[in-house]
């Protein structure tokens, strides 16, 4: 069972959420005003930073890139950044929300 992250700032004046899983395969989303705009899945549990492409709903529309450094095996959390041009803004981790798993009690309902 993986962990999960998520990101996020504001820029443009637009929202911009980042979610990483961590996992036997690693998940990360880029959401864009809560709508996912690039999803990248990875193998292996080596570090690497990867990049993943986002245009924001300006006008005119902006390209922007999130910077993601995954971690290794054994070495910390994930960190992300959001870059556009030479502007680079470090995304602030949220507290991710627990799913609700059902309750013996749910399961007679």
């Amino acid at each position: 069972m993986g962990r999960e992250y998520h990101f996020h700032c504001e820029y443009a004046g637009c929202s911009v959420t980042a979610g990483v899983r961590l996992g036997g395969v690693r998940e990360l989303e880029v959401l864009v005003n809560g709508h996912e705009v690039a999803f990248e899945r990875v193998h292996g549990h080596h570090p690497e930073e990867h990049t993943l492409i986002a245009v924001l709903p300006t006008s005119p529309p902006r390209h922007v890139e999130v910077r993601i450094a995954l971690p290794g095996v054994f070495t910390s959390i994930p960190s992300c950044a959001l870059v556009a041009g030479e502007v680079q803004v470090p995304m602030a981790e949220r507290e991710v929300p627990r799913r609700a798993r059902p309750t013996e009690a749910s399961w007679y309902g």
